[in-house]
């Protein structure tokens, strides 16, 4: 395992305070807002805790109230909202400087067989065709003042290749789709959990970027501002993520200063484990 991704499993792993609350620290990835992948993947660390151990999480949908500080730590303050027989629905608040920044309700389920279908993945070639994302960063990181150019430079969690590179400060138009291939930096054994909680991490750092795409528009562009206001995910069935998945994502509309991105997650033999959805902020004053 890369000293980076045990660094981020760490991350995910919250202080207990009490039943139902739980302390996480935050993670400064160069901006001053915390990243939503993170506020979302520690909330689901604080409801795995507080669900009953023979269920498993299938579902999860997080609205951002306010930026997070990354700084500061922050609360996580679960509460069951229903325990039935076979599912549980929990409801969890991220809470910085005694606001809450973030709601996420997740949805837990006793594991059962029952009708199978799904998407075919779409034929837009393996991991060895793509470009290297993290490179590409490493590229703009040299035109950087620092200390952003020593974090868009750093090592990351995850190996990442994808279809489309948008430069992050001067953007091309592109069309609205994005098809990145992602597997762990360093292979570990991994339970279920961490593996949610790390999907779900990983998730959100291309979705709404793919709806600047056809507008020729880098999320850091002067004058551009993104944020995510809602994020869903649905787990379909179980993933390794030591090896390569994944994510096809279209961005189908755009209107209103927000934009809505849709993905597919795909296990490299073509099995759909996860989807996702998120409608974000992209607002460009001239």
């Amino acid at each position: 395992m890369s000293d980076i991704l045990n660094n981020l499993i760490h991350l995910l792993k919250l202080e207990k305070i009490d039943d139902l609350i739980f302390r996480g620290e935050s993670q400064d990835l160069g901006f001053r807002q915390v990243f939503g992948g993170q506020v979302v993947a520690q909330a689901l660390s604080a409801a795995m805790q507080v669900a009953p151990e023979d269920r498993i999480l299938h579902s999860c949908h997080a609205y951002f109230l306010a930026p997070g500080d990354s700084q500061y730590p922050i609360i996580y303050d679960v509460e069951t909202l229903r325990e039935g027989r076979n599912f549980s629905a929990l409801r969890v608040k991220a809470i910085q400087h005694k606001n809450t920044i973030c709601h996420v309700t997740a949805s837990f389920q006793v594991p059962e067989k029952g009708f199978e279908h799904q998407n075919t993945m779409p034929n837009v070639g393996t991991p060895e065709d793509f470009t290297d994302e993290n490179m590409m960063l490493q590229k703009v990181a040299q035109t950087l003042p620092e200390p952003l150019n020593e974090k868009f430079a750093a090592e990351r969690p995850f190996e990442v290749r994808t279809k489309y590179l948008n430069n992050p400060f001067n953007g091309t138009k592109l069309p609205a789709e994005q098809y990145s291939w992602f597997k762990t930096n360093g292979e570990t054994l991994l339970d279920i959990k961490i593996q949610q909680c790390l999907l779900a991490y990983f998730s959100d750092f291309h979705c709404i970027l793919t709806a600047l795409h056809p507008h020729e528009k880098g999320f850091l562009q002067k004058g551009m501002k993104v944020a995510t206001i809602d994020h869903s995910i649905w787990f379909h069935r179980p993933f390794d993520l030591n090896h390569w998945h994944l994510h096809a994502i279209e961005s189908n509309n755009a209107f209103g200063g927000r934009g809505l991105a849709r993905g597919q997650i795909f296990s490299q033999d073509g099995q759909l484990i996860a989807t996702t959805q998120q409608e974000g902020l992209i607002r460009f004053n001239e």
